[in-house]
């Protein structure tokens, strides 16, 4: 992240967004489904170590996160932002961030 560099997060989850799909129900039953966009969302924790600046992080917009999951797949999270302030709890920042767009990184 600009500024900041890689960050060492540890536990945390992702969703690449897309499309919420919900049925549409009629007296005969489903009748097809209506569209909601869903941004992508990061969930993540880092450690709370010398030099990381809250207020920094809490500031966060207009940048791209890479994430890289367990299994070595990465994704993109254009023109993400700090969505929810971050919360310090046990040596750990609990971050959120929401983007544009994610995209996977081949």
């Amino acid at each position: 992240m600009p500024g900041l560099g890689r960050l060492h997060a540890s536990s945390g989850s992702f969703d690449p967004g897309g499309e919420k799909r919900d049925a549409v129900m009629t007296d005969l039953g489903v009748a097809g489904y209506t569209e909601e966009p869903v941004a992508p969302t990061v969930q993540f924790k880092i450690p709370n170590i010398a030099g990381t600046d809250l207020n920094q992080l809490r500031n966060l917009t207009n940048v791209n996160v890479n994430i890289q999951d367990d299994n070595g797949q990465s994704w993109l999270v254009r023109n993400a932002w700090t969505s929810q302030p971050p919360k310090l709890s046990g040596g750990e920042i609990d971050m959120q961030m929401t983007g544009i767009s994610a995209d996977p990184v081949s």
